[in-house]
């Protein structure tokens, strides 16, 4: 999820609104620049003995868990709300909350793949040490494998969330929010002139990278059938929050063509003193020059739409890849992987096609006589069938081996020692293979047993029925969840 923006209070005017959306999109990007990588890692904690997601408060909690990195000494509080810290900083980047409980990890912008992966580590060891402490471990899946939208908390203690959540309900979305986990990388565009045909590239490859990626096999403690629940259920969401318009893959359309687009987006909240604050779903652009009832109580020049207020809405839409302010682009379909290693390889694989720009010509060249047919085959594929999605005469198998193939010569030229981190995707899909179908063999390989299935594929300390069979009997704390009940 986006947090807000820093930006002026200026009041905006419908007069050169688009432009002025343009302006705000182009924001400080200086073609020549550094270019930097960042990575958001979201994880679903639970008790490692129930299954049970955690909520904010309680021994086992949210809560624990910052106390815990606090003291550790090297995390701080970024955000306290109603005197409860909601987010922690530290040199590596910052720990924040998603809806359902989720913890997600944002790493500090970095030069290199390399010193992304130093970050991660970091964090990957912290918090495994709170989790041992605790006695809590991580379910690595795009989605919640086992539980309804029901069993999940609701971090209200978050304003945004409270805010957001009639706009989740209107929308259906909160399923889809409150149970899913990704990967996501941000990147600077390879350039300003390249920056829009950079960003239609990505939306076109998001579906190849979601097939790579798969790992969300299970719903309800069942074999969902699909590579991906967690595609499948954000596709199911019916919101010009999520969509773009066909028109964007057309020749001509352009960076003023979507700032349009996104003016005719409904703002999903508003913010003032700090406070999150829902509005009513209608389109940006209608609400430009109106006071806002929502705002009714505040001082009348507060309730009026700023820029500050189009930064943030810049950033609150959701299609699966984003063009940001200051020409940032980000890429969000990959599931949340089962180890560091898969979350790199997202990292690498992206930073690989749009860091080289011999890379990024060839990766537009690979995609540029694909029909609307085809691009649409891929889109609405790859959640159930992955890999194996036909898109013309070829699977989706081969054109990532194809991608992955050109993002290993961009990374060989741009950061050789990069390389290493496809390495891992490289074989799988060689392998015709997904993260999702090896989750799912091990759930055949239990006889359907969704307990140990999750337990044997806990990130942190995975456990083997016959592990657990070999230590010393305890008393019993309960039966385990298992598929079917």
């Amino acid at each position: 999820m986006s947090s807000q923006q820093s930006g002026s209070k200026e009041i905006l005017t419908t007069k050169g609104i688009v432009e002025e959306t343009v302006a705000l999109l182009n924001g400080k990007y200086v073609d020549g620049k550094e270019k930097k990588i960042g990575i958001e890692v979201e994880m679903p904690f639970v008790n490692k003995k129930d299954l049970q997601p955690i909520g904010f408060n309680g021994p086992k909690s949210i809560s624990a868990i910052f106390n815990f990195l606090s003291k550790k000494g090297n995390w701080h509080a970024l955000e306290v709300e109603n005197n409860k810290v909601t987010s922690l900083e530290n040199e590596t980047g910052n720990i924040t909350l998603e809806p359902g409980g989720q913890i997600e990890f944002s790493s500090a912008a970095r030069k290199t793949l390399g010193e992304l992966e130093q970050d991660i580590g970091k964090y990957f060891s912290d918090a495994k040490a709170a989790s041992e402490k605790i006695g809590l471990d991580v379910l690595p899946y795009g989605f919640h494998p086992h539980l309804s939208i029901d069993d999940c908390p609701y971090v209200s203690e978050r304003s945004r969330f409270k805010a957001l959540k009639p706009v989740f309900e209107a929308e259906g979305g909160y399923s889809a929010w409150g149970q899913s986990c990704s990967v996501q990388v941000t990147l600077d565009s390879p350039g300003k002139e390249d920056a829009f045909d950079a960003f239609k590239l990505g939306l076109i490859l998001q579906p190849v990278a979601a097939a790579i990626f798969a790992n969300s096999p299970f719903s309800m403690g069942k074999d969902s059938d699909h590579a991906s629940w967690r595609r499948h259920k954000l596709q199911e969401l019916d919101s010009p929050l999520y969509k773009v318009p066909d028109a964007l893959f057309e020749p001509g359309y352009s960076l003023k063509d979507w700032a349009a687009h996104t003016l005719s987006v409904p703002m999903s909240f508003i913010v003032r003193n700090d406070a999150y604050i829902a509005v009513a779903p209608n389109a940006f652009y209608e609400m430009i020059g109106k006071p806002l009832p929502e705002l009714a109580h505040l001082p009348q020049e507060e309730q009026y739409l700023t820029k500050k207020d189009l930064l943030d809405h810049l950033t609150g839409i959701k299609p699966e890849m984003l063009l940001k302010p200051n020409l940032l682009l980000e890429f969000r379909a990959a599931d949340l992987g089962p180890t560091p290693d898969h979350w790199m390889a997202v990292g690498a694989f992206w930073t690989g096609l749009f860091y080289d720009k011999d890379a990024f010509k060839a990766a537009q060249e690979y995609i540029a006589e694909w029909t609307k047919e085809e691009r649409l085959a891929l889109r609405d594929g790859v959640a159930k069938d992955g890999l194996a999605t036909k898109v013309g005469n070829k699977t989706v198998q081969q054109i990532a081996l194809d991608l992955i193939e050109i993002s290993k010569q961009g990374l060989s030229r741009s950061e050789p020692e990069a390389v290493q981190f496809l390495k891992v995707i490289e074989t799988q899909v060689a392998q015709g293979i997904t993260s999702a179908a090896k989750a799912a063999q091990i759930l055949e390989k239990n006889d359907g047993n969704m307990t140990a299935t999750l337990k044997e594929t806990f990130l942190f300390n995975p456990k083997t029925e016959q592990a657990e069979k070999s230590k010393p009997a305890k008393k019993s704390d309960g039966q385990g969840f298992h598929a079917g009940q």
